[in-house]
């Protein structure tokens, strides 16, 4: 077995099995044109059936669980960009009397996507003025060479990042860092730049657990949650981050044995050059740290300052927050607008039709009863169980398709599931919220492992070994720390 793990590992047996089932092989062999009008009339099909089917259902309830089959068809098969598909959802909403147009629509102004909006115009504040990279050169450099602490440093530069810029754009940041440190060294392992690339995109992941910003997923987590009860971004925080220190430890010391590196210290003269070529800090990177700074503090202990100062509560909520500090940072011209236009502003429908698809499920009584129906299967199961079960379920679906669509999917039935269960809301969905972000087993469950994958200097053998190894420890200390929380009345 080499070091790429080219072994018919579990992921290389699971594709090839895929690739030969008869219907993928028919498929693939069909024009790209019938593919797409296939991919395109299958879901919709199957809503015109569902509906018309004499179920013992109330109309709204089937509607909606019709709805939601063909908008979960469409993300999973990619019928259509996933922004293209997020502006169908009030579209059915509409049609089949779920919700008047204006309270279909309402979910897309929810206050968690403009705590998106300021996050990733913060993110590109970051970007332009070069403060990512030199923090990335900081940590990196803190390491001195030593294999297995150059790789810790790597993933919490990774993880640091991502918890308030893109987890792609990190990632795409940190590549080139990891060539120019192994570049250099004749002779070098595979194996020491196979765990490097994977640690910075497990690390992304890590960080990306670990704030409300981190991950569109989270939003959607957040946004559901807030419906339900109060939930703030320090209440998030209070949880991810935890758990997202735990799965950058975790997966640092299973790679350092998975892939072991002995040898001579790593060369990163080039690094400590680019950096002192860098200089002090310039005038863009100073403007942004004065906002950056009193953002994150705002964003922790906001609501106890507006107490304190007499200020309305919502004054210092995070999306308000986070749109002052998006106008701070043109106020002190950390950016310009031709800057903002380059983020990635469909997210923000994405996350939108996620809680309208979840307010539609509820209103409608679909999630209620599909809760109910999960409640029975469940029922007399210990909780862990529950957790454990929801963890698997989430974790093998996120892996294939896009994990703000899973979160999308599935959160709205856990809080009808939560009801009937008679548990805390945030123990379920924090369970899917967090799980979502264990998506690096496969090269196309999310953005960032995509980009290591696309390297082509880890292979679809050492995703599976290495993202199996990890996820599944991960998974279960998430749902005992999550159940821990929960029975001390934490939440």
């Amino acid at each position: 077995m080499n070091e790429r793990g080219e072994e018919r590992s579990l992921g290389t047996i699971i594709y090839s099995l895929r690739d030969r089932l008869p219907f993928f092989a028919f498929f693939r062999n069909l024009r790209p044109s019938w593919q797409r009008a296939i991919k395109l009339l299958v879901p919709f099909l199957v809503l015109a059936v569902f509906i018309l089917l004499p179920l013992d259902l109330e109309r709204p309830v089937q509607d909606a669980l019709g709805i939601f089959l063909c908008i979960a068809m469409m993300w999973t098969f990619e019928s259509l960009p996933l922004p293209a598909t997020a502006l169908l959802v009030p579209v059915l909403l509409t049609l089949f009397g779920v919700f008047h147009a204006a309270e279909a629509l309402e979910p897309y102004a929810d206050p968690v996507v403009f705590l998106m909006i300021g996050g990733l115009i913060l993110a590109e504040a970051f970007r332009r003025n070069g403060l990512d990279k030199r923090m990335a050169y900081i940590m990196v450099l803190r390491a001195g060479g030593d294999r297995d602490r150059t790789l810790l440093y790597l993933m919490a530069a990774s993880a640091f990042l991502s918890m308030w810029i893109s987890n792609t754009a990190t990632v795409a940041i940190l590549i080139p860092v990891v060539f120019g440190i192994t570049g250099r060294l004749k002779g070098l392992s595979l194996g020491v730049t196979v765990r490097m690339l994977l640690g910075i995109g497990i690390g992304s992941a890590a960080g990306g657990m670990m704030t409300i910003t981190g991950s569109a997923p989270n939003a959607i987590a957040s946004g559901l949650l807030a419906q339900e009860t109060t939930f703030t971004f320090l209440d998030w925080m209070t949880v991810g981050v935890p758990m997202g220190l735990m799965l950058l430890l975790l997966s640092w010391y299973l790679l350092t044995r998975l892939y072991p590196a002995h040898g001579e210290r790593l060369d990163v003269e080039d690094l400590r050059l680019e950096l002192q070529g860098m200089g002090g800090l310039n005038e863009g990177e100073r403007r942004t740290l004065t906002i950056f700074l009193p953002t994150v503090v705002l964003w922790v202990i906001g609501a106890d300052i507006a107490s304190w100062l007499g200020l309305p509560p919502s004054f210092m909520s995070a999306a308000v927050v986070a749109l002052s500090a998006a106008v701070g940072l043109f106020v002190v011209k950390a950016i310009q607008w031709d800057d903002a236009r380059s983020i990635a502003w469909d997210v923000f429908l994405i996350i939108g039709s996620g809680l309208a698809l979840g307010e539609g499920l509820v209103v409608s009584g679909a999630a209620e009863w599909m809760a109910e129906g999960l409640g029975e299967a469940l029922l007399g199961a210990q909780l862990i169980l529950v957790l454990l079960v929801l963890a698997a379920v989430t974790i093998a679906i996120t892996n294939f398709i896009s994990n703000t669509a899973t979160a999308a999917m599935f959160i709205p039935i856990l809080l009808g599931l939560s009801r009937a269960l008679d548990v805390s809301p945030q123990l379920l969905v924090l369970t899917c919220g967090l799980c979502v972000s264990l998506s690096f087993i496969t090269p196309i469950g999310t953005p960032p492992i995509t980009l290591v994958y696309s390297t082509k200097m880890v292979g679809r053998g050492d995703l599976a070994r290495a993202g199996l190894a990890i996820t599944v420890p991960a998974a279960v200390v998430i749902c005992l720390f999550l159940l821990f929380f929960d029975t001390f009345g934490l939440f």
